[in-house]
Protein backbone atom coordinates (compact mmCIF):
# COMPACT_ATOMS: atom_id res chain seq x y z
CA UNK A 1 0.00 0.00 0.00
CA UNK A 2 1.51 3.67 -1.14
CA UNK A 3 1.83 6.40 1.55
CA UNK A 4 -0.48 8.53 -0.36
CA UNK A 5 -3.21 5.59 0.52
CA UNK A 6 -2.46 5.45 3.79
CA UNK A 7 -2.84 9.02 4.27
CA UNK A 8 -6.24 8.83 2.24
CA UNK A 9 -7.11 6.34 5.03
CA UNK A 10 -6.11 8.38 8.10
CA UNK A 11 -7.76 11.17 6.51
CA UNK A 12 -10.87 9.60 6.09
CA UNK A 13 -10.96 7.96 9.30
CA UNK A 14 -10.38 11.71 10.85
CA UNK A 15 -12.94 12.98 9.18
CA UNK A 16 -15.13 9.94 10.82
CA UNK A 17 -13.59 10.92 14.41
CA UNK A 18 -14.50 14.57 13.90
CA UNK A 19 -18.17 13.64 13.81
CA UNK A 20 -18.16 11.30 16.96
CA UNK A 21 -15.97 13.97 18.89
CA UNK A 22 -18.72 16.15 17.92
CA UNK A 23 -21.65 13.85 19.09
CA UNK A 24 -19.41 13.32 22.11
CA UNK A 25 -19.14 17.09 22.83
CA UNK A 26 -22.88 17.46 22.85
CA UNK A 27 -23.19 14.58 25.66
CA UNK A 28 -20.64 16.37 27.31
CA UNK A 29 -22.52 19.77 27.02
CA UNK A 30 -25.67 18.09 28.75
CA UNK A 31 -23.51 16.96 31.22
CA UNK A 32 -22.40 20.55 32.10
CA UNK A 33 -25.65 21.54 32.17
CA UNK A 34 -27.35 18.67 34.22
CA UNK A 35 -23.95 19.18 36.88
CA UNK A 36 -24.67 23.04 36.55
CA UNK A 37 -28.36 22.68 37.34
CA UNK A 38 -27.53 20.19 40.46
CA UNK A 39 -24.48 21.77 41.66
CA UNK A 40 -22.71 18.72 40.73
CA UNK A 41 -18.61 18.64 40.74
CA UNK A 42 -17.06 18.04 37.34
CA UNK A 43 -14.46 15.66 38.40
CA UNK A 44 -15.25 12.43 38.92
CA UNK A 45 -12.33 10.85 39.95
CA UNK A 46 -14.45 6.75 40.40
CA UNK A 47 -16.17 7.77 37.09
CA UNK A 48 -13.40 8.69 35.47
CA UNK A 49 -10.88 5.84 36.40
CA UNK A 50 -14.08 3.54 35.23
CA UNK A 51 -13.85 5.16 31.91
CA UNK A 52 -10.36 4.21 32.10
CA UNK A 53 -10.78 0.78 32.67
CA UNK A 54 -13.15 -0.10 30.34
CA UNK A 55 -12.18 1.05 27.55
CA UNK A 56 -8.81 -0.39 27.94
CA UNK A 57 -10.36 -3.37 28.36
CA UNK A 58 -12.11 -3.11 25.11
CA UNK A 59 -9.06 -2.15 23.26
CA UNK A 60 -8.57 -5.42 20.81
CA UNK A 61 -4.96 -4.83 20.13
CA UNK A 62 -2.79 -4.15 23.29
CA UNK A 63 -0.02 -2.78 21.51
CA UNK A 64 -1.53 0.50 21.32
CA UNK A 65 -2.60 0.56 24.94
CA UNK A 66 -0.20 3.24 26.16
CA UNK A 67 -1.14 5.38 23.17
CA UNK A 68 -4.66 4.98 23.62
CA UNK A 69 -4.73 5.64 27.79
CA UNK A 70 -2.91 9.12 26.82
CA UNK A 71 -6.21 9.55 24.13
CA UNK A 72 -8.45 8.38 26.63
CA UNK A 73 -6.98 10.81 29.33
CA UNK A 74 -7.00 13.36 26.82
CA UNK A 75 -10.78 13.12 25.77
CA UNK A 76 -12.04 13.36 29.58
CA UNK A 77 -9.04 16.39 30.18
CA UNK A 78 -10.74 18.26 27.43
CA UNK A 79 -14.56 17.41 28.46
CA UNK A 80 -13.76 18.68 32.31
CA UNK A 81 -11.86 21.73 30.48
CA UNK A 82 -15.21 22.40 28.51
CA UNK A 83 -17.56 21.78 31.42
CA UNK A 84 -16.06 24.28 33.21
CA UNK A 85 -16.23 27.02 30.70
CA UNK A 86 -19.63 26.13 29.68
CA UNK A 87 -20.63 26.54 33.45
CA UNK A 88 -18.67 29.46 34.05
CA UNK A 89 -20.40 30.68 30.83
CA UNK A 90 -23.34 30.28 32.54
CA UNK A 91 -22.84 31.81 36.32
CA UNK A 92 -21.28 35.06 34.42
CA UNK A 93 -24.45 35.56 32.22
CA UNK A 94 -26.51 35.08 35.24
CA UNK A 95 -24.34 37.34 37.17
CA UNK A 96 -25.22 40.28 34.40
CA UNK A 97 -29.18 39.78 34.33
Amino acid sequence: MSLEIIRKTIDEIDAEMRVLFERRMDCIKAVAEYKYNNDDQIFDQNREEKVKEKNLNQLKNKEYAVAYKGFIQELLDSSKVYQNQWINDQKTNQDKR
